[in-house]
């Protein structure tokens, strides 16, 4: 799977099982622009690629994930000294772990906690 890099589509990578993902889709539907989302319920990411989301976000590995989240603190209690290596392998066997969903169109790309940011997104 390689990222679109295009200014015609919006890419959402999101995890289905969070309502916050569902209402960034919902906004980027009412774009009117082509959408390829990607649950991260139903399509795996490899290490490969959540590096790259990384270097594309420029964050650290561990900034992909959210460590307060009642999921992290119930499956790896409070983990946080990690290597980069250790923090791709949970998020690619856990993707709900995920801290917000992904947003990219063209060379923009962030990560979006707030689904009212898809109305100025575009």
């Amino acid at each position: 799977m390689i990222f679109a890099n295009t200014d015609k589509e919006i890419t959402i990578i999101y995890y289905s099982e969070d309502h916050i993902g569902r209402q960034i889709l919902t906004y980027a539907q009412s774009k009117g622009l082509p959408i390829h989302d990607i649950d991260l319920a139903h399509v795996k990411l490899t290490s490969l690629h959540w590096a790259e989301l990384a270097g594309r976000l420029n964050i650290k590995i561990k900034d992909l994930i959210n460590v307060e989240a009642p999921s992290f603190l119930q499956k790896f209690n409070g983990l946080t000294n990690l290597s980069e290596i250790d923090w791709l392998s949970l998020l690619e066997h856990n993707p709900d772990i995920l801290r917000a969903p992904i947003v990219m169109k063209g060379d923009k790309i962030v990560m979006m906690s707030n689904p009212q940011d898809m109305l100025y997104f575009v």
